[in-house]
Parts: structure tokens; C-alpha cells; sequence
């Protein structure tokens, strides 16, 4: 299969981890990024999350290939820059090729996040120029009605990083080091306010992306000394935190995010759930606290869900199978 891979050379994280899939599966020969981002083939992103699309293998690849008609075209993001890019060279896209949306945005609604971005380009309008064939939705909400082309799509495990984390001794009791971008998390961190070590590793209110201490891989060998990581939505209910801890190996405590997820994870087994008013939050924080032995067998079983079922790899090939069964390509 020869494919457009649409882009905005901003980061995006599914957007990235589609590509690295596509690629992975598929080769760079036959995945072709449009416009050339450049940070999928050189290291100009080394920091992690920024650099999740990276495909450091056959630069020459991508550079002699010349796809002059594809078999499908994925515009990757919802981004106002990718869409810019599709609408730039929408007019050589044959009308026989089928194009696949992918909406990694926050807002539930397909296109939303170019309303929520303030752009000037709308979906509707997308939509009626030229239909999309498939639409592949992030923030696709449970018990919600979507057109019967739209399929769920949440953030993956790029497992050749997370798998590659050494082993740490456990220094943490509770952690959650997150923005205050939904109101949920402010809750989260008054409650948490002069609980365990909670002031002492950093889990406080106020917190911002600029002035984390955590940055990169450092940033995921730290959440691996973690005894209990929270997990609680942000803008959008995936969050890269849902998919990092269980690939990494350590004890997820959640809310249960209200979008569809194919094979997500079950409470008691992979993750443990708590209310979304939180009013268990503290009750299972100490449970788990003096019951190591449950914690160890629930982190690793849900690492062995995310090797069968959320790599980035195994996205990409969910992804595909759809697309080869709605479009018979």
C-alpha cells in the first residue's frame, strides 16, 4: 500500500505515533510524509514526547520516493496547518483515491479542534467540498451517535521507548505531575494537598510545562520509581499518562475515560478505576499503598496488554485492517 501521510510539521501526537506505526509496519518507501517533516527522519527533536514520529532508518527512502499516484491518502491531523496542507494539494488527489481523516484533537465533535484553535477553516466545509471515506476519532465518546465512517483512535505505547527504561527502586509514594487543564485536576491536587510525599515529589497545585523538573526520559524513569501514578483527563480524556505508566510497567490508578477504547483496560486486572467525583480517591490510594504485591501483578498484566494490544505498531495495524475492510484496498 502506497500512502499520502498528510502532516503538520508541528507536534502532534497522534499524528506522530501514526506515522511511526505506518512506517514500521509498511516501510518509509511507502509512507510518504507530505509536506517533508523533517524531524521524522533527522534527530531535531531528541526530547521526548516530542520526537514520537521519529523513524531515524533509510533517510535516501523517503527522499527518492516519488508516489506520483497513492493508493489512499491520510491527512493526519486536525491541526488548521495539516488541513492547510491537504487543501494545498487536494487537487492532485485523484477522485478514485480514497482520503482517511484522522482527528487526534481534544474536542469531541469530528473537526473541533479547529473551532477550538480559532481557525478560519471549518469542517463542515472540509466535508462538503469532498467527503473524508473513513474518519479515525481520538476523542470518540462512549454512548455518543457518530456517522458509521467514524472509527475510535486513541493515543498508543511507542514500546521501543518505554520498553527500553531500566529498572528503578520505587521512591515515590503518590504522584500525578500535571497541568490544571480541566477542573477535575485541580480537585485532584487539593485533595492530594499534605498527603503523602505528595509536596515533597512535586505532585502540587499550580504546576506548569515550563518549569517541570521531570523533562524526557528522565521524566518516564521517574514515573517508573512511582508506587501510584494518577491518571485524570485533561483538555481531552486521553492523555499520553494513560498509555506511558502501563507500558512502562507501573501501577495505574485512573478515572475511567468516557471514549471509546477497542481492548481497553479493565479494572481490578489492568489499572484500578476510581469515581470520577474522586470521593474513593484517597481509599484506594491507601489500599494499595500497603498491598505491593497486588500492585506488582495489576502493572504487569497491564504491560502485557499494551505489548498485544496499544503499540504503536499494533494502532497502526488496527488502523489499516479497518481501512482494508471499509475499502477494500
Amino acid at each position: 500500500m502506497k500512502i499520502w501521510f498528510i502532516n503538520t510539521q508541528e507536534s502532534d501526537y497522534l499524528q506522530d505515533l501514526t506515522y511511526s506505526g505506518l512506517v514500521q509496519i509498511l516501510g518509509k518507501a511507502c509512507v510518504l510524509d507530505l509536506p517533508l517533516n523533517i524531524k521524522y527522519h533527522l534527530p531535531t527533536r531528541k526530547i521526548y514526547p516530542r520526537n514520537l514520529g521519529y523513524e531515524p532508518r533509510q533517510l535516501w527512502k523517503r527522499l527518492w520516493s516519488h508516489i506520483v499516484r497513492p493508493d489512499l491518502v491520510i491527512v493526519g491531523s486536525c491541526n488548521p496547518k495539516c488541513i492547510q496542507n491537504y487543501l494545498n494539494l487536494k487537487s492532485q488527489i485523484p477522485d478514485s483515491v480514497p482520503v482517511v481523516f484522522i482527528d487526534g484533537g481534544d474536542e469531541s465533535d469530528i473537526g473541533g479542534d479547529l473551532r477550538r484553535l480559532k481557525s478560519p477553516l471549518r469542517y463542515e466545509d472540509l466535508a462538503q467540498q469532498r467527503p473524508f471515506d473513513l474518519i479515525f476519532k481520538r476523542e470518540k465518546l462512549r454512548n455518543v451517535s457518530y456517522a458509521h465512517n467514524v472509527f475510535a483512535l486513541p493515543f498508543s505505547s511507542r514500546m521501543d521507548i518505554y520498553g527500553k527504561m531500566p529498572d528503578v527502586s520505587l521512591k515515590y509514594d503518590v504522584t500525578f505531575w500535571a497541568v490544571q487543564s480541566h477542573p477535575v485536576r485541580t480537585k485532584a491536587l487539593e485533595i492530594l494537598s499534605g498527603k503523602y510525599d505528595c509536596e515533597a515529589n512535586g505532585t502540587v497545585l499550580n504546576q506548569t510545562f515550563k518549569k517541570y523538573k521531570r523533562k524526557g526520559l528522565f521524566y518516564l524513569k521517574e514515573l517508573k520509581a512511582s508506587k501510584i501514578i494518577l491518571n485524570l483527563r485533561g483538555a481531552g480524556w486521553d492523555t499520553l499518562r494513560y498509555w506511558e505508566v502501563p507500558a512502562l510497567g507501573a501501577f495505574m490508578m485512573t478515572q475511567k475515560p468516557q471514549i471509546e477504547i477497542p481492548h481497553d483496560f479493565e479494572h481490578g486486572k489492568h489499572v484500578i478505576h476510581f469515581r470520577d467525583d474522586l470521593s474513593d480517591m484517597i481509599e484506594m490510594c491507601d489500599y494499595y499503598l500497603k498491598n505491593e504485591t497486588q500492585r506488582q501483578l495489576i502493572a504487569q498484566s497491564a504491560q502485557e496488554h499494551v505489548l498485544k494490544f496499544h503499540s504503536h505498531t499494533a494502532r497502526a495495524q488496527y488502523l489499516l485492517d479497518i481501512i482494508r475492510k471499509n475499502l477494500k484496498i
